[in-house]
């Protein structure tokens, strides 16, 4: 069945450099691979996935069972070009967009960019100007500096990018490409552009990210103290009971219901989940000791200004707040049509990008307090940065 875009994670990778499985390596609550998947899962330029696995396809089955999309799961080949071959095989799409599994922290709008690119000329990847100076050596092998290497040439580094992914391609013209190339030629394919390069087909750069990192060795890896990004993840959650004579607020958004949250404030479980999560993740309390519903300063208080203020202590406090995600558990209302404003609220209170905020709902089947419609919860999950 045709389709306009499909999404190729290749996760065929030994992870020789890394010593471990990097793509099972827990991000919280999630693992790098399910976290890639996800972004291309709730992308909605994407209409499709298909997953390349390696010697064991555990991770990336849990992965696919997440997704709301079709996912198809390949295996791939003894190198990465034979593994990006075998998924763009597999996909239905006129698009395809391959992506190292690897690359985690892929923003929405570089996926999106990158496939209206594509969709204009046929291949587009993203990429970020070259910030340190570059030499060219002789004697090195591109993985060490051994002794006597020495330096050649310094090429003009305004005319040098690194390129990322998702490289994006009309799925025709790449099978085209690869039956065009020769024995010789093919060994010199480093990633899914130069296949276009080494056949003549131009290639379109946009805008990349430099969040959006390849992990590759352990210092790539999130966590304080490996030599690397210093990383916080924080979890949060929060209920309140549904009474009438209440508006409804969540996430800053007023909700048509015949009742409201019951609280001090305007008891947004949004906007407060997400509130600890920020605040767990930098390990500066809850919002219980910050704005206590004993003050009356508080009391109906708009919990978008709370946001700000909470804001405003983790920056003061050395840190940047890089995403959020949460869950909003509720049988009735829906609140599907009511989410992207929600996003927006939270993203403008928190000073984020909008496509740094994923907010979901969804019911507990009738089940418990929530399910019965007793009240409403929300879970939330920041990932935070020291600046």
């Amino acid at each position: 069945m045709e389709c306009r875009v499909t999404a190729v994670l290749v996760a065929a990778g030994s992870s020789t450099r890394m010593g471990f499985d990097k793509l099972s390596f827990d991000l919280g609550g999630e693992t790098v691979l399910e976290r890639s998947v996800r972004a291309f899962d709730e992308c909605p330029e994407v209409d499709e996935l298909v997953i390349v696995t390696g010697a064991s396809g555990e991770n990336a089955q849990r992965a696919a069972a997440r997704c709301k999309k079709p996912v198809r799961l390949v295996k791939g080949g003894s190198t990465r070009a034979e593994s990006a071959r075998s998924g763009v095989a597999a996909a239905h799409g006129r698009l395809v967009a391959v992506h190292d599994a690897a690359r985690p922290f892929v923003s929405q709008s570089v996926i999106a960019d990158t496939i209206a690119a594509a969709a204009r000329c046929s291949a587009a990847a993203p990429a970020v100007p070259v910030k340190d100076t570059i030499k060219q050596a002789k004697g090195g092998d591109g993985k060490t500096v051994p002794e006597g290497c020495m330096v050649e040439n310094t090429p003009d580094r305004s005319t040098l990018y690194a390129v990322q992914t998702p490289q994006c391609f009309d799925r025709a013209a790449y099978l085209a490409a690869l039956d065009e190339l020769d024995e010789a030629s093919a060994r010199l394919v480093t990633d899914d552009c130069s296949l276009f390069e080494l056949t003549g087909r131009p290639v379109e750069l946009v805008r990349g990210d430099y969040a959006n990192i390849k992990i590759t060795t352990r210092e790539d890896l999130p966590r304080a103290g490996n030599g690397g990004k210093k990383m916080r993840i924080g979890h949060g959650y929060d209920v309140h009971r549904l009474v009438e004579g209440r508006k409804l607020i969540l996430g800053g958004v007023e909700v048509p219901y015949e009742k409201g949250l019951l609280g001090h404030s305007d008891a947004d479980v949004l906007a407060h989940a997400v509130m600890d999560a920020v605040l767990g993740a930098a390990a500066l309390g809850d919002i219980g000791q910050h704005f206590p519903d004993t003050a009356e300063e508080y009391a109906g208080a708009d919990s978008l200004m709370l946001a700000r203020r909470v804001a405003e202590i983790v920056t003061r406090h050395g840190w940047r707040i890089e995403n959020i995600d949460a869950t909003i558990l509720c049988q009735r209302p829906k609140l599907a049509p009511h989410i992207p404003a929600m996003r927006a609220k939270l993203a403008e209170a928190f000073g984020m990008p909008v496509d740094a905020v994923s907010v979901k709902a969804t019911t507990e089947e009738h089940l418990g307090f929530t399910g019965e419609g007793l009240g409403i919860a929300a879970h939330a999950v920041a990932l935070i940065e020291a600046v």
